[in-house]
C-alpha cells in the first residue's frame, strides 16, 4: 500500500462517523424521491435498494480503492478533502446508473400499472396491454441497443467523476433540466459561469469521444 492510499484510509477513519452517514442517507433518500422508479415518482428501485444501501456501497467502493482494489472509487483526498462531497458524488452516480438502467426503463411496478376508474375501482393495466407485442428477435435487439447506450452513458459519468460541477450538470440533465438558463438557476451561478461550465462540458465530451472510439463504435452498431 502506497503513502497516498494510507493517507486516504487515515482520513476516511477520521471523517466517517454516524453524523456523516446520516447526512449521506438523507441526501440519497431525497435523490431517490426525485426520480422515477419503474414508472412511479419516488417508487421502488429495481432490486429493492434503499437509501442506506447506496450509502454503504459508496463507502465500500471508496475503502476498496484506498486499499488498492481497482473495482473501487478513488478519493482524491488532497484535491477534494471533504469525504462527504466525494461519497455524495459516488452515491449520485450510482443512483443515476440505477435510474437509467434497462430494468428501470423497461419494467413497471404494480402501482404504475394500476389505474383508478371514475367510480374509484382500481384496475390492473396488464389486462389492457395489446396482444401485438414485439417478437423475441425485436425485443432482443432493443435490449442490446439499450445496453449499448447505457454502457456509453455510464462510461462518460465515470469519465467526469473528477469534476464535481460537471457531475451536478449531469444530475440536472437526468432530472429533466435541459436549458442552460434553468441549470444556472438551479446551480446558483451566473449565465457567464454557466457558459464557461457548458464549454468545459463540451471539451470533456470531445476528449471522451477521442479516448473511447471503440466503445462508441460498438454502441453505434446497435443504434
Amino acid at each position: 500500500m502506497n503513502d497516498k492510499s494510507e493517507e486516504a484510509l487515515k482520513r476516511i477513519e477520521q471523517q466517517l462517523d454516524d453524523a456523516l452517514i446520516e447526512r449521506l442517507t438523507l441526501h440519497a433518500l431525497q435523490k431517490l424521491e426525485r426520480r422515477y422508479w419503474q414508472g412511479v415518482l419516488g417508487g421502488e428501485v429495481p432490486g429493492g435498494d434503499q437509501a442506506m444501501d447506496f450509502v454503504e456501497a459508496a463507502i465500500q467502493k471508496t475503502l476498496r480503492a484506498a486499499s488498492g482494489v481497482k473495482a473501487g472509487r478513488n478519493w482524491d483526498c488532497e484535491g477534494q478533502p471533504d469525504l462527504f462531497e466525494h461519497l455524495k458524488s459516488v452515491i449520485d452516480s450510482d443512483i443515476n446508473h440505477a435510474a437509467e438502467s434497462w430494468e428501470n426503463r423497461n419494467f413497471r411496478s404494480e402501482t404504475a400499472l394500476t389505474i383508478t376508474t371514475e367510480d374509484g375501482q382500481k384496475v390492473g393495466m396488464m389486462g389492457l396491454i395489446p396482444m401485438s407485442m414485439p417478437n423475441p428477435g425485436e425485443a432482443c435487439s432493443a435490449a442490446e441497443q439499450e445496453r449499448a447506450r447505457e454502457k456509453v452513458l455510464f462510461a462518460f459519468i465515470d469519465f467526469i467523476a473528477d469534476d464535481i460541477e460537471l457531475q451536478k450538470v449531469m444530475e440536472l440533465l437526468f432530472d429533466g433540466v435541459i436549458k442552460p438558463k434553468d441549470q444556472a438557476e438551479r446551480l446558483g451561478i451566473s449565465p457567464k459561469q454557466m457558459y464557461v461550465l457548458t464549454q468545459r462540458m463540451s471539451r470533456r465530451i470531445a476528449e471522451f469521444r477521442q479516448k473511447n472510439t471503440k466503445l462508441l463504435s460498438e454502441a453505434g452498431t446497435h443504434a
